[in-house]
């Protein structure tokens, strides 16, 4: 198993807790850009998702929740949020 598989599914067991909600979204999308064999920079989950959709575009669609992610990661359904970038993450790994 890859080290960046690992780390995905690391980040699927963080969704059980909702205070680190965040943290999944963003282990999930340093785990794909490193499968992607992309060093991932930055700190937020919008800045992984901007620089994620240098290779896929379609990511871009999940900006809205990246953002209240980054600006609001205690909300009720921060988890929820985070599972589209685990969910995405996961599915675009087991295409490559």
């Amino acid at each position: 198993m890859s080290q960046a598989y690992e780390s995905l599914v690391a980040a699927e067991r963080l969704l059980a807790d909702p205070a680190q909600a965040r943290l999944a979204a963003l282990d999930a999308l340093r785990a794909l850009l490193e499968e992607w064999s992309v060093e991932p920079r930055g700190d937020s989950v919008v800045g992984l998702l901007e620089q994620a959709a240098e290779t896929d575009q379609t990511l871009l669609d999940f900006r809205a929740e990246a953002a209240v992610l980054d600006r609001f990661p205690d909300e009720p359904d921060a988890a929820e949020r985070a599972k589209i970038f685990v969910d995405a993450a996961r599915a675009r790994m087991v295409n490559i």
